[in-house]
């Protein structure tokens, strides 16, 4: 959808360096005209402060935890302002998220209100990881692991540091929660932060050889889900909207290389719970294997009943697939 205002979230937990990172790229050229949503923890906007951006690009939110309804209305108010006549035109809006909120109250603002989904495009969803703090945080609570289970890109800050962890060990910890996340390392001569912020996350599909099929954590599961016979497509669309719809709470991200009935061609599919991204469209020798690969992160869901849920789907509605509610789950 055109004049659509990007929007990236940066998420993570209490201390990793959220505010430092964006800091530095609303110092660049690249950062002018940037909007930013800031969480706030606590009662005094201290974050604000620091970002040291134009205060009317700003807004705040004092809930560390914030809901639906008052993310929305800052979403709202910050795309106004960018609207209204003489107001300056955001290039980019930016939300940063407290060090304890959930980053998917802001997938479920955009994907239960059909005006923000008219002028927001959701393109990403980074999280910051501490080397010091970091793998600890993630075994300790909840917080840190549902950001990391929401988002695209992991970056870790702090590697520099003596009393920091091997970059190798953090990204261990990461990948028990998402095992196909991009993880950067901020310190690394090849980091950029304008490539980080300015460029899409590059979608590498899965890559179940890489990994065991399926790993978990106290409330956190990540699993493949192979499907052998090529996809119908009609039918794999209906049956993951009916899922995400019964269960878009539970499926915290979604993403996969289908092999398609209908063409030689590769599909990429990307989404956090209720908010699917456009299918891509891959050359046919980008896939290896061959057979079509799901993957799932959730809490509650099993790799099984997925499984079951699918097969019970396409058996009962190919070649003439039909929105059933009961066919899922």
């Amino acid at each position: 959808m055109p004049n659509r205002i990007p929007l990236v979230v940066l998420t993570g937990f209490l201390g990793s360096g959220k505010t430092t990172l964006l800091k530095r790229f609303l110092a660049s050229a690249e950062g002018e005209g940037s909007g930013v949503v800031v969480n706030e923890f606590g009662e005094v906007g201290v974050d604000q402060d620091l970002l040291v951006h134009n205060a009317e690009d700003i807004q705040l939110i004092s809930a560390g935890r914030a809901r639906l309804p008052e993310v929305s209305r800052a979403l709202h108010e910050i795309v106004r302002r960018s609207k209204v006549a003489g107001g300056a035109k955001l290039t980019t809006i930016f939300f940063e998220t407290s060090g304890l909120a959930d980053p998917s109250v802001i997938v479920a603002a955009l994907a239960e209100d059909p005006w923000l989904r008219t002028h927001i495009d959701l393109v990403t969803v980074i999280a910051v990881v501490d080397a010091v703090a970091g793998p600890r945080n993630i075994e300790l609570f909840p917080e840190a692991r549902q950001q990391l289970a929401v988002c695209d890109t992991a970056v870790v800050t702090k590697t520099d540091l003596r009393s920091a962890c091997p970059l190798s060990h953090v990204h261990r910890h990461v990948a028990e929660i998402s095992p196909d996340i991009r993880v950067l390392d901020s310190q690394s001569p090849e980091f950029n932060v304008v490539d980080l912020f300015c460029s899409a996350p590059t979608f590498g599909g899965p890559q179940p050889s890489d990994r065991p099929a399926e790993t978990s954590t106290e409330d956190i599961s990540s699993f493949v889900l192979p499907l052998e016979e090529p996809v119908d497509w009609p039918v794999f669309t209906l049956w993951l909207s009916a899922l995400l719809h019964s269960h878009g709470q539970k499926i915290l991200r979604v993403k996969g290389l289908l092999r398609t009935s209908a063409s030689g061609g590769v599909l990429a599919i990307h989404g956090v719970q209720h908010i699917m991204h456009p299918p891509v469209h891959l050359p046919a020798d980008s896939m290896t294997p061959r057979s079509s690969q799901l993957v799932f992160i959730t809490r509650g869901l099993a790799r099984q009943e997925i499984g079951l849920s699918y097969r019970r789907f396409s058996s009962r509605f190919a070649p003439r697939p039909r929105l059933v509610a009961e066919a899922c789950l």
